[in-house]
């Protein structure tokens, strides 16, 4: 999964960026000159796994990162058109009120709405004057579907769309289908009122256009990265917070896109893993090696929850909490899985 940051000049952005890919060494330049790195999603039960277990590694889960440039125009829509998500950086500490604040979500909304609008009503052009074929006769009403959403100002995002109709939406790459987050960078002084120029007006937004919205301050996050372990969730208390805002936009990123990890307990390592909700133990396995995917016979499965509790998976075992699981089953997040395969 990849996921862009777009933001003003001076928004915060890049500082986003750094913070995300934090430490890690590996962003890099793309031939177009935008940074990509590697963005991992802070999970306490990889934690917590890693000091019940003791390997040499700890691999969270991860998502790439695109510093995203410019912030408008073609070829932000070009740039966008290949991502699975999209952080909208909002420059809140130096607005003047919501208009300022509101500027670029408007104008990406009305990009995205008047590409789409395009894309549809292109190809039903090209369908009503059979300069094209439809490739089922699900393509002719799924396309007015999107039509009639569009011109009512609906995001794709927000239709309820048939399972039939959902591989249309991946062929297509549609921008207003695609999950948006708003980071709101604040000052220090509204991160700790929880207070800032335009907020009602952009959490009315936030809630008609389904964008999740998570406030952060700029200037205090790159101090809190350089704390020590021990101290930093005194620090996040003074201001009334539980964790920082950078491992909160990461996980509302993975949220948005509808992902869940399971867990591997390698001989060198504590692994998560990220499917799509609703993936089977037989393709969870191709996540970890083709091999295991092709042999599948069986899942060794544990919740989290209940080794948490319980503390061993011997525990667990003595309790009937372990459990071998089919093909078919589906993974859920949290889970712990041990393949049994044969090649």
């Amino acid at each position: 999964m990849n996921i862009g940051i777009a933001g003003l000049p001076k928004s915060g952005k890049t500082t986003l960026m750094k913070l995300l890919t934090q430490a890690r060494g590996d962003a890099r330049p793309r031939a177009s000159g935008q940074a990509v790195g590697i963005m991992e999603i802070p999970d306490p039960r990889v934690d917590w796994l890693s000091q019940l277990y003791q390997r040499k590694r700890t691999v969270y889960a991860r998502m790439e990162a695109l510093d995203i440039q410019p912030p408008r125009g073609q070829e932000l829509l070009d740039t966008a058109r290949n991502l699975d998500a999209l952080i909208v950086v909002v420059a809140a500490f130096m607005a003047e009120g919501p208009a300022s604040v509101l500027s670029l979500v408007d104008d990406l909304e009305t990009e995205f709405f008047v590409s789409d609008l395009a894309s549809v009503e292109g190809r039903l052009d090209r369908l009503t004057s059979n300069k094209a074929t439809p490739i089922s006769q699900a393509e002719l009403p799924f396309l007015e579907k999107c039509r009639q959403a569009l011109d009512d100002n609906i995001p794709l995002r927000k239709v309820e769309f048939e399972p039939h109709e959902k591989g249309f939406l991946t062929n297509f790459a549609f921008f207003t289908a695609k999950p948006i987050i708003l980071a709101v960078n604040v000052s220090e002084v509204s991160l700790s009122s929880g207070d800032y120029a335009g907020r009602r007006e952009l959490e009315v937004k936030a809630s008609v256009m389904d964008y999740p919205v998570v406030v952060f301050c700029g200037e205090v996050e790159p101090e809190i990265a350089t704390l020590p372990e021990s101290d930093r969730l005194a620090f996040l208390r003074e201001y009334g917070l539980e964790e920082t805002g950078v491992s909160r936009i990461a996980k509302a990123s993975y949220r948005c896109l509808g992902l869940v990890s399971f867990f591997t307990i390698g001989d060198d390592e504590v692994r998560a893993w990220t499917v799509a909700s609703g993936t089977n133990a037989r393709e969870a396995a191709g996540k970890i090696h083709t091999d295991m995917e092709k042999g599948f016979i069986r899942a060794e499965v544990v919740a989290y929850e209940d080794l948490r509790e319980h503390g061993s998976m011997k525990t667990c075992k003595g309790k009937g909490l372990v459990r071998l699981e089919g093909r078919d089953y589906i993974v859920k997040d949290g889970d712990l899985l041990n393949i049994r395969f044969n090649v």
